[in-house]
């Protein structure tokens, strides 16, 4: 029992290390972007001095400032509610949580009455499977969305270039770039320029539409043009210079994509063969499937094999997330 338990310890701690090595490494190439934006907007404010605008000139900006108590938890359901809009869940939210909540719900009482204690299991397994559940299908449709904001956007980028370079302004190019474009960011491109419309300034509108986005290559985009309003020059060449970027880009995550496919896939089978296994040992043999959930020795056996599982989903996530 002290070997197992010393094992488990250590497998765990080996598995923090690779996750908090991974989300350091993420956040610091996200301060390495940051500072170098920052570094090219102080550039260019000394080659061409401008009047600028306050910083908190949006109302979205402005909420999403607000420095009160529980000011993190504030932000992060301001994010998930702008995510959740952004995805079109907001129209039949209650009936999609209603559906999570029944399936946690049936399967918690499908393990319950196998236990000793089938209330406390259905309670507290119907809130688990229900988060679990929420939280797949949630990451899942970001997923979906991001990938498609992103194969959208170098096109959009080529677009906005090509009409500016007719002669168009760029505040009159987002709806006409957005004509023929499909997805999401057809939308997002309506939305600003019909904020533009309206009298709203184009460094706010950008502002608040590179908040409404969660994508990294759009605040690219949303900054070029900002610089632009502010300083001049030739932004057709410049977005021009922009699209082939991404399109770079995409073309090596492409090959990364390819590189960790096997990877991948071993996570993807792992991850489902548990649950598989569970089934077929709930339907085919109840009684292995009961000793696991009430004999003492079963609940070892049940948790040494879900942390030796997550153990090693996790440090494969991790070796997958550094090649990225």
């Amino acid at each position: 029992m002290l070997n197992l338990f010393t094992m488990l310890v250590f497998l765990f701690v080996l598995v923090l290390v690779y996750v908090l090595r991974a989300f350091s490494q993420r956040r610091l190439r996200r301060e390495a972007v940051e500072d170098r934006l920052e570094q090219l907007k102080r550039q260019v404010e000394q080659d061409h001095p401008v009047r600028r605008q306050d910083a908190d000139d949006s109302i979205v900006l402005a909420q999403d400032a607000y420095a009160g108590p529980f000011a993190k938890l504030r932000r992060a359901y301001r994010k998930l509610s702008r995510n959740i809009e952004m995805l079109g869940w907001s129209k039949n939210l209650r009936l999609r949580v209603l559906a999570v909540l029944g399936c946690g719900l049936v399967g918690s009482a499908l393990v319950a009455r196998m236990t000793p204690y089938p209330v406390t299991t259905v309670l507290i397994g119907t809130v688990a499977l229900s988060a679990a559940i929420g939280m797949v299908a949630y990451q899942s449709a970001m997923n979906k969305y991001m990938e498609a904001l992103g194969q959208a956007l170098p096109e959009a980028i080529d677009s906005i270039a090509r009409i500016c370079r007719s002669g168009v302004p760029a505040q009159s190019s987002f709806a006409i770039a957005a004509e023929n474009l499909r997805g999401p960011l057809a939308g997002e491109l309506l939305a600003l320029d019909h904020w533009l419309r309206l009298g709203v300034p184009l460094r706010q509108a950008l502002q608040e539409s590179a908040q409404r986005v969660p994508l990294r290559e759009y605040r690219f985009f949303a900054v070029i043009l900002i610089i632009s309003q502010e300083s001049g020059g030739r932004l057709a060449d410049t977005l021009g210079g922009l699209a082939t970027t991404l399109r770079s880009r995409a073309e090596l995550a492409m090959k990364v994509q390819a590189k960790t496919s096997e990877a991948r896939a071993s996570i993807k089978i792992v991850a489902t063969l548990v649950p598989g296994v569970l089934a077929y040992m709930y339907f085919n043999a109840p009684n292995d499937f009961q000793f696991l959930l009430s004999d003492p020795a079963g609940v070892k056996v049940l948790a040494y094999s879900a942390a030796s599982v997550l153990s090693g989903l996790g440090i494969t996530y991790a070796m997958v997330r550094r090649v990225r």
